[in-house]
């Protein structure tokens, strides 16, 4: 596997990449692209995004950053990342089953797995958001051909479980802020 070749692609041509993409063939080079790709986020997002810079995303509690920061989070972040692939296929995987898709669970993690290309340049402070939504749009167009469904039903498949999410943290909210209300009145 080229790493950098493969990237690349998944960057500048997602559906030529995700239409010729084996869905099938063993899970190792696709985790093995998500590792790597993890941990150069690691890495990256240790050194600049909280580390060498300051923490410009806030206070977190740490007065020194630096490179035991980025080795530490370097170390985490492929396997929590790998481990959330697998959590996220899963959930995905049924979701397009009920849609109507025909697509494979391993299918699902292959996809998945180089979606993660955008974490590269993810860390970026500021504008890293941006390439969070293009990583909703690699998982939509990868699981539009992975599970042979059209681009709506796989828009839905995706999204979905961000709604959902949502939802639960509305209501959450909701009754907090009621139980307080009533606790003071």
């Amino acid at each position: 596997m080229d790493y950098i070749e493969t990237w690349k692609e998944v960057i500048q041509r997602p559906s030529d990449f995700f239409r010729k993409m084996p869905t099938t063939g063993g899970y190792n080079d696709p985790l093995t692209f998500a590792a790597l790709t993890y941990l150069i986020y690691g890495l990256l997002s240790g050194l600049f995004g909280r580390g060498i810079m300051g923490g410009m995303y806030g206070y977190s509690g740490f007065r020194e950053f630096g490179f035991a920061t980025a080795i530490g989070t370097a170390i985490v972040a492929p396997i929590a990342g790998i481990i959330s692939i697998f959590i996220g296929a899963a959930i995905l995987f049924i979701i397009y089953k009920v849609l109507g898709g025909s697509g494979t669970y391993e299918g699902t993690v292959r996809f998945m797995s180089y979606a993660t290309a955008v974490m590269v340049v993810y860390w970026i402070p500021f504008i890293g958001w941006i390439f969070g939504l293009y990583e909703i749009y690699l998982y939509i167009v990868g699981g539009m051909f992975v599970h042979d469904v059209s681009m709506v039903k796989s828009a839905i498949a995706v999204l979905l479980p961000l709604v959902v999410i949502i939802l639960l943290t509305v209501i959450a909210a909701m009754f907090f802020v009621s139980s307080i209300f009533s606790a003071i009145f």
